[in-house]
């Protein structure tokens, strides 16, 4: 949805995955990378092997909602091969697994157009601020924000779980005041942009930030009793925003 109307913020909270960069596409050529590998090694044919990986993914991601689906995507590999009917032992999960993360750090996605966004905003006088689940791999989040240009822009990196230890995700309110607190403002001086209606939407709003959904890269499908204050699917209609 875009719009002309504005809401008066001070801060701007961002999501990192897929909203400032397109972790969906990363991840899944990511899974390709390793998928196409283990085809080779163990002569069997990449392309079903590709289909196979997707389907579980899809089936796996059925049965639990995104909250909880497991993000350790080595684990996932492994399920995934043996579930083609192959069995990896400690060493080939070890090399695969670096092999996948090693591609998700060095192969972000992103708009050329968010450093002209966070430019304009601070420009503007706004605090800005990263907003962020923790990854599997202990670190690795801070490191994947560290390589993307635009990091400097933000006077604030929280990473739920690392950063702010008591809180282990963005599941809850309590991480977004937090970062609220640490911004030195108050939650309706905040506008949060995220993904997801769930851990995003519904948690910022809660603790009494505004939220705008950013749609740009995948379609959020999960269940919040809030609705976002504007939806987007392209960043820079955030400047008609806020």
């Amino acid at each position: 949805m875009f719009t002309t109307n504005r809401i008066d913020i001070k801060g701007v909270v961002f999501d990192f995955d897929n909203t400032l960069v397109d972790t969906k596409t990363t991840i899944y050529e990511g899974y390709k990378l390793v998928f196409f590998e283990i085809a080779k090694k163990f002569n069997i044919d990449k392309e079903s092997l590709i289909s196979s990986a997707n389907h579980f993914q899809e089936e796996r991601i059925k049965v639990l909602t995104r909250s909880k689906v497991s993000y350790d995507h080595a684990e996932w590999i492994s399920l995934i091969a043996e579930n083609a009917g192959i069995k990896l032992n400690q060493d080939e999960n070890e090399y695969y697994k670096k092999l996948f993360y090693n591609y998700v750090l060095n192969n972000q996605r992103f708009s050329n157009k968010t450093d002209e966004l966070l430019t304009q905003l601070k420009k503007e006088g706004k605090k800005l601020a990263l907003l962020s689940e923790k990854d599997s791999v202990p670190g690795l989040k801070a490191e994947r924000i560290s390589k993307v240009p635009f990091h400097s822009y933000f006077d604030l990196i929280v990473i739920a779980g690392e950063t702010i230890p008591f809180t282990k995700s963005k599941d809850g309110s309590r991480v977004f005041t937090e970062t609220a607190k640490l911004l030195g403002l108050n939650p309706n001086e905040i506008v949060m942009v995220g993904d997801r209606l769930d851990l995003d939407i519904q948690n910022a709003k809660e603790s009494g930030m505004n939220a705008i959904l950013f749609t740009g890269y995948i379609k959020s499908e999960e269940k919040s009793k809030y609705k976002p204050d504007f939806v987007v699917d392209n960043l820079l209609n955030l400047s008609s925003i806020i």
